[in-house]
């Protein structure tokens, strides 16, 4: 590598040099002349000193020739202007350029016309013109491309980095045909017009990443694809707003291992069209393209489909398995995306087990509020739901739930009267409707509507309706739930019973049935169709008050239509006789146990310690013990002092005569006062008690 000089050398000290490294040659080759011209002298003398005089004869013609056009370059680049002050200019291949660089390195103080000007000449010059292959003019503050730069035929590397570039010029890259590297990022290029690489087909790497651009020309790339060795792209850190599909047809120039790149991350791109034209279908040509979405603004992935007229299908076909290997990807990385139904289709084929694809990986939900900062690929399928506006009624919720093929109207304690005239569309044929009327008590007649038809569950339940035309009957029977209970329902056509519910699940309890004569035909209808019935127990009925919260299939059709003032007698007597017979037997009853427990009132008390007869028959007399332990002297101990330990043990106050008897007193007088002082008075009954009583002779 050699570096431009400040200043070039001078033609006299030029010639000084090569005076001084070709000196030798003259004499060397008058040495070997007189030797060599004579034919004579060559027999005598080394036939290898004349092939030396012969070799240094073609270096010194060499040498001349050199030095010659050495002197016509010095002759030229003594008019070629020097570097522009502050830059940095260097080059590659010797004598003839082959590469160029010059770096300003950011500097503020060098002057942009003077620049442009120098450049023009450096490159027009016969050192670099039609030799140059890569060319580098970066950190300039060059605000468009020298015209020069266009006339380099020769470039296949051509690198205008951080520059202040606002356009890249019309008809110049184009005459660059062997271009095969174009980079201009971290500039201010703001769009890329139509032409602007026209004719590049040995093109493989284009770099325009950290620009200003927002617009591409609709014939910057083609459908088919022209620049047919184009296999990187990187236009990341931009301002593009609007995407077509260029970027998959990019996809034919890319291999199985080797994708064609297109990076678009952080960018605005919202929308996706196609005013390009481009057509995709299954079986065309092979894709094999990585686009990368990241960072942008767009909210859903159906609105690249939608905008580049792709359906799911083609979007299989483009994906489609090779080799075992996914031929092309797309990736949304840190993408905020719309978490509702409208990707539905899309998040199901995406997120099953058989289809193994990064286009979701780290995309997560910005709506709605529940499922915020959600990592996408965590939400189940029953979450993607639908907020519908256009023609929902008023008050009512209409949500569309994709993973259950319905759509929800929730009209529900809305103060409905009549039922909507309209409802939101279906998104799909195969979507039904699920109603939800109930609570709104100034609903009182349900009428016919179109959207019966694609019902599933109809729900007009705690509401106020009367009655059930029978022309209604017949579109019920088509609705697989309906919930008629908690109304003001009091019979039915008899007509109803022609009508087919085997396709219904219905409810119609909780309703005030009048169970009349002429409502006997019920019990019998209800049996038959009791298998579309929910909760037929709770079908009961309300008149007349002697079935009241009876179920009405369990009324026969006699019981229907029975005399009530026969009945009322009846009914009566019988009540009268088993209350008799009732209280009649309650009281031989609690006689029986009476008696029962007097006759085994011992075992009651011994067995149980059961004492129902008990009375304390001493109440408000002067009582100190409960009994009084009488015994003799003798049978104190150990007899008598046990009894007393074990009666105090349990409770009772005993008189005990060794502790309790007054010393002095006679024996009578504390035998009585301790009678008259216990509640009981015990006898230990021994031979020496009753000595006391048997007189000694």
């Amino acid at each position: 590598m050699e570096y431009w000089p400040s200043s070039l050398l001078k033609i006299s000290e030029l010639s000084a040099i090569v005076t001084r490294e070709a000196a030798p040659l003259p004499s060397r080759r008058r040495h070997c002349e007189p030797i060599c011209n004579d034919k004579k002298q060559i027999a005598k003398v080394d036939v290898s000193r004349c092939v030396l005089c012969g070799r240094m004869e073609v270096l010194f013609f060499a040498f001349c020739l050199k030095f010659f056009t050495l002197l016509a370059v010095i002759s030229t680049t003594r008019s070629t202007p020097l570097c522009t002050q502050g830059c940095r200019c260097r080059y590659t291949g010797g004598l003839t350029a082959t590469s160029l660089t010059v770096d300003c390195r950011r500097n503020v103080n060098v002057n942009r016309e003077l620049l442009t000007e120098q450049i023009n000449s450096l490159l027009s010059s016969n050192l670099t013109y039609g030799r140059l292959t890569s060319l580098r003019i970066i950190n300039t503050p060059l605000t468009n491309v020298p015209r020069s730069v266009c006339r380099l035929t020769t470039l296949t590397h051509l690198n205008l980095d951080s520059n202040r570039l606002t356009r890249l010029p019309d008809n110049c890259l184009s005459n660059l045909t062997r271009l095969t590297s174009f980079s201009a990022s971290a500039n201010y290029i703001t769009e890329l017009q139509d032409g602007l690489f026209d004719g590049l087909r040995k093109l493989q790497r284009l770099t325009l990443n950290r620009n200003r651009i927002s617009s591409i020309g609709l014939r910057v790339f083609h459908c088919p694809v022209r620049l047919t060795s184009l296999t990187e792209v990187d236009l990341s850190k931009n301002a593009i707003q609007t995407l077509e599909p260029w970027p998959l047809y990019l996809g034919h120039n890319g291999e199985v291992h080797r994708k064609a790149t297109t990076a678009l991350s952080h960018n605005n791109i919202s929308t996706f069209s196609n005013l390009m034209g481009c057509n995709f279908h299954c079986g065309m040509k092979a894709m094999y393209f990585d686009l990368r979405l990241d960072h942008n603004s767009f909210r859903h992935v159906s609105d690249i489909l939608h905008g580049w007229n792709i359906n799911i299908t083609e979007t299989l076909c483009l994906h489609a398995v090779q080799g075992g290997r996914i031929s092309s990807y797309v990736t949304f990385y840190h993408t905020d995306m719309e978490c509702d139904c409208v990707d539905f289709d899309v998040y199901k084929m995406v997120l099953s087990p058989l289809f193994r694809s990064k286009l979701l990986t780290n995309v997560y939900c910005d709506n709605p509020e529940a499922l915020y900062n959600r990592k996408l690929s965590t939400v189940h399928l029953d979450q993607f739901v639908c907020e519908l506006t256009e023609r929902c009624p008023t008050g009512c919720r209409c949500v569309h739930r994709p993973a259950y093929a319905t759509l929800h109207v929730y009209c529900s304690n809305t103060n409905l009267t009549v039922l909507p005239l309209e409802l939101p569309k279906l998104p799909k044929s195969y979507t039904k409707y699920k109603l939800d009327f109930s609570n709104n008590r100034g609903l009182r007649r349900l009428e016919h509507r179109d959207y019966f038809v694609n019902t599933s569950i109809l729900d007009v339940s705690n509401c106020n309706l009367h009655s059930v035309d029978f022309d209604i009957w017949n579109e019920l029977a088509n609705i697989p739930q309906v919930f008629l209970d908690g109304n003001q329902l009091q019979s039915l056509p008899s007509s109803v019973t022609a009508v087919s519910l085997e396709k219904t699940h219905i409810i119609i309890g909780r309703n005030p049935w009048t169970c009349s004569c002429n409502a006997s035909w019920m019990s019998t209808w209800l049996k038959s169709v009791k298998r579309s019935l929910t909760l037929p127990i709770a079908i009961t009925c309300y008149i007349p008050s002697k079935f009241r919260n009876r179920s009405i299939m369990s009324i026969s059709n006699k019981a229907f239509c029975a005399d009530p003032t026969s009945e009322a007698g009846q009914k009566a007597l019988t009540v009268s006789i088993l209350s008799t017979a009732t209280t009649i037997g309650v009281v031989i009853v609690l006689l029986s146990i009476c008696v029962v427990v007097y006759r085994l009132r011992v075992k009651l008390y011994t067995s149980w310690n059961f004492h129902p007869f008990d009375r304390d028959e001493c109440l408000g007399e002067h009582i100190v013990y409960d009994v009084f332990l009488s015994c003799s002297s003798n049978d104190n101990l150990p007899h008598g002092n046990g009894i007393r330990q074990q009666l105090e043990q349990r409770g009772y106050r005993v008189c005990y005569p060794p502790r309790d008897f007054v010393a002095g007193e006679a024996i009578s007088d504390n035998i009585y006062n301790a009678v008259v002082r216990s509640k009981r008075t015990v006898c230990l009954l021994t031979a020496q008690f009753l000595l006391r009583f048997v007189p000694i002779h």
